[in-house]
């Protein structure tokens, strides 16, 4: 995520113009790094450091302007984009996890400062969300709990973030754009409050209902963050399921086996109650209705919802299929979402 704040500060400070005046980079993908920067060009600056919620919240990391489009924020006073229009402007990807929505204000890359109204990108600026998953999300992850109250979110957005570096690829050196941006916007009423997300009722599951603030600071030498200077960073609107209904929606999230966030709570004797540092929350579904009504779980049993496994398997194939006609998933890892979903792993959760 740092290297992503980095570049969105490359972009904005005039970096991608050098000495020669010529265009450093033709294209920047921008992972994991919410709105935020790295706090460079400042006396005393420390741009190793990150604010979170509970974590260096006092981190003067993020300062308008937030996205690639044009506009004016009500907080500073200032008006401005990433972009420097000069004719050194890469094409832009920013992609990021549900985290960088409770954590890093993503929601403010595609609407206005307070969070009111949905803003139009540019022509080269992209915009996406990962759906449900977590800030390090990665291959091979556990569903260990750690500091964290729930278990840890394992769902990992590699097989999106792989397409879409091939799709800058195309971008750059063949003028193909990529796909449209997939974000929650206002307009269709899936980017809400954290206090407004419809979470189920899950036994021995925690439910965050605070964002991470995004605000103005004063002097850095004082940073203490003015309260009554603070921006509308969203979130994203979730189903049913508890799995968010917006952004790139994996097989993991469309034809899921579980419930995945891209939050989690501290438990003690960490700050209870505070969001536990970029961690994701996970919480399986029953395999039967009998087990789902024994726990009072509202989500569907992997029974109810999809009788067989085979079923799901075929699914799984509709749901990868789609995604790479899409742009969005690479036929290699369409056959891995196969494989997997064949698996005994997963076939061992279906009652036979």
């Amino acid at each position: 995520s740092q290297s992503g704040r980095y570049l969105r500060d490359h972009i904005s400070l005039g970096f991608n113009q050098d000495e020669s005046r010529r265009k450093v980079f033709d294209g920047v993908l921008a992972h994991i790094s919410g709105v935020g920067r790295v706090f460079m060009n400042e006396p005393f600056g420390m741009p190793a450091r990150t604010n979170t919620q509970h974590e260096d919240n006092t981190y003067p990391e993020n300062a308008f302007p937030f996205a690639a489009a044009t506009m004016r924020d009500p907080i500073s006073g200032k008006k401005g984009s990433l972009f420097r229009h000069d004719g050194f402007d890469p094409l832009l990807i920013e992609v990021n996890t549900s985290t960088e929505y409770w954590q890093k204000g993503a929601s403010l890359l595609h609407t206005d400062p307070l969070g009111k109204k949905d803003m139009t990108l540019p022509a080269n600026a992209r915009v996406y969300l990962v759906a449900g998953t977590q800030h390090g999300g990665r291959a091979g992850l556990t569903t260990a709990a750690g500091p964290c109250v729930n278990p840890r979110n394992p769902h990992s957005p590699a097989p999106a973030l792989r397409a879409l570096t091939i799709a800058l690829d195309r971008w750059v050196t063949e003028g193909i754009a990529p796909p449209p941006s997939r974000v929650p916007t206002l307009g269709a009423r899936t980017l809400v409050a954290a206090s407004n997300t419809a979470f189920p009722t899950v036994q021995g599951f925690t439910v965050a209902r605070t964002a991470n603030n995004i605000a103005l600071f004063g002097d850095w030498t004082d940073p203490k963050p003015d309260d009554t200077k603070v921006y509308g960073p969203l979130v994203t609107q979730i189903d049913a399921d508890g799995n968010e209904v917006a952004g790139i929606r994996l097989p993991d999230i469309a034809v899921p086996l579980a419930t995945y966030t891209g939050w989690n709570l501290y438990k003690a004797p960490f700050p209870e109650g505070a969001l536990c540092d970029r961690d994701g929350s996970h919480s399986a579904f029953a395999s039967t209705k009998t087990e789902r009504e024994a726990k009072n779980d509202p989500r569907l049993s992997l029974e109810e919802r999809y009788g067989t496994h085979e079923k799901y398997v075929d699914l799984v194939r509709v749901s990868a299929a789609q995604l790479a006609r899409d742009g969005l998933l690479l036929p290699s890892d369409v056959g891995a979402y196969i494989v997997q979903a064949k698996s005994e792993a997963v076939r061992k959760h279906f009652a036979r």
